[in-house]
Formats: structure tokens, C-alpha cells, sequence
């Protein structure tokens, strides 16, 4: 297989790599065999929610401090209503 990279990054890769005792070429070989065994590229590729939430919709830390903290307050009253209940395994499910 041949392909382009952009230097940079194989240069910053191969001193991450090298304390890890590995060469470029090593670590795709172990990432092309764990995407074979899993059948699926090994970590996932979406973003994070706080960085989802900034880049959509331009929402600040805060923003999404102040909604964390007013879906926890929505959460607790359903718990409290009967509404939304924790679920620890397959057991409390059957309940």
C-alpha cells in the first residue's frame, strides 16, 4: 500500500511512537489487524458534545454548564414522579 501523509504529522507520530517502542509502519499494521478482529475502525470518530455544541451551535462552556445543570433538575423530577427510573442491569429491567 502506498500513501500520502502529511510530514508533519508522521514526524510528530514517530517520537510518540518511538517511547512507545514502535515504527509508523508497525502501528497501522496493528491498527489494520484490529480493524480487521473488530470488524469496525477501533475508537470512535465523533466528535465530542461540548465540541458538537461549539462548532453547530456556537454555544459557549457555560451554555452548556447551564444546560447540564438544567436537564439534571428535569431528570431528578421524573425520577421523583415515577416517570424515569435506574436501570443497574437486565434484572431491573424484568421488574
Amino acid at each position: 500500500m502506498t500513501m500520502r501523509v502529511d510530514r508533519r504529522k508522521v514526524n510528530d507520530a514517530k517520537t510518540i511512537l518511538a517511547g512507545m517502542g514502535l515504527t509508523p509502519r508497525t502501528a497501522i499494521d496493528v491498527f489494520l489487524a484490529r480493524v480487521i478482529s473488530q470488524k469496525a475502525i477501533p475508537f470512535p470518530l465523533a466528535m465530542a458534545d461540548s465540541e458538537y455544541a461549539l462548532t453547530e451551535y456556537g454555544a459557549t462552556a457555560e451554555e452548556l454548564a447551564g444546560f447540564d445543570r438544567r436537564l439534571n433538575r428535569v431528570v431528578a423530577a421524573e425520577k421523583k414522579r415515577g416517570t424515569i427510573r435506574s436501570v443497574s442491569g437486565i434484572a431491573s429491567l424484568r421488574e
